[in-house]
């Protein structure tokens, strides 16, 4: 309201500053408040709003730029305008390993192995390997633990101690520090983010993946590597047991790829496009 009024009861002597009766109302006097206090009330609250205004834009720029910065820190794939593919190899070093770095040799491509801490430890040498060829690491915590399935009160704990003693393994045989990891099962809620931006990792997922799967054979299992392929994609499989089926189609996998017209790179290569 741009006026305020204010009823006074008059007395005998009605008087003051500001205050003036009206001779025919003896009883009762009414006031306005003057312009200038108007105007201190208005400016007043004019301040009010533009406090109001500043703190709302500057919580919505704070919770816009933790958005993007968690978009920068989790992938599951690359750039949708590029055509360029990551290969990333899990849970090795193993049994297939040494074929699977064979075939990439063979055909001039560099991969990104995200290995184990409990396996670097068992095949210290063949980390060294892997590392020795040129092909990237990725930390895949130490003992594969599922983050689904763990309820104890410490998960946050425990996550931070599988990734450092990951690290620490994949340090000492290969001494190489990575910089991105993948937990097991691909697990990717926010407190898992948010212990990897802590220990300095970016999280990888994949895009498609299936060679865990017991039914199909290799030939169907490579129609449908071939059938997910895209701008950016990052394919999954696994380097620790002797499963033959990936080394049996991964040579002509790998040649199909290129002559679709994609570049093979690692996956650090792959999201430093975006």
């Amino acid at each position: 309201m741009r006026h305020i009024l204010i009823i006074y009861t008059c007395h005998a002597a009605c008087c003051g500053e500001r205050l003036s009766c009206h001779p025919a109302r003896s009883r009762r006097v009414y006031k306005f408040i003057d312009s200038a206090t108007t105007r201190r009330m208005t400016i007043a609250a004019a301040h009010l709003a533009l406090r109001m205004f500043i703190f709302a834009a500057l919580l919505f720029f704070a919770v816009s730029s933790a958005f993007a910065e968690n978009g920068k820190i989790f992938y599951s794939d690359g750039p949708s305008d590029q055509k360029k593919v990551a290969l990333t190899f899990d849970d090795g070093p193993g049994a297939n390993t040494e074929r699977i770095l064979e075939i990439l040799k063979e055909k001039n491509v560099k991969a990104t192995f995200f290995m184990l801490g409990v396996s670097v430890v068992k095949h210290p040498e063949l980390a060294k390997e892997v590392a020795a060829a040129g092909h990237e690491i990725g930390n895949h915590t130490y003992g594969h633990v599922s983050f689904f399935a763990y309820k104890g009160a410490d998960k946050e704990a425990k996550m931070e101690s599988e990734i450092a003693k990951g690290e620490a393994a994949i340090k000492k045989a290969t001494v190489t520090t990575p910089v991105i990891m993948r937990y097991p099962y691909g697990y990717s809620k926010k407190e898992a983010i948010a212990v990897a931006k802590k220990r300095g990792y970016k999280v990888i997922n994949w895009t498609f993946g299936c060679d865990w799967e017991k039914k199909p054979t290799a030939e169907e299992m490579h129609q449908k590597y071939l059938g997910a392929l895209k701008n950016g994609s990052i394919f999954l499989m696994h380097d620790l047991n002797g499963n033959p089926r990936v080394p049996e189609f991964l040579g002509k996998f790998i040649d199909e790829i290129r002559e679709k017209g994609y570049d093979i790179v690692t996956v650090s290569e792959l999201i430093k496009a975006e």
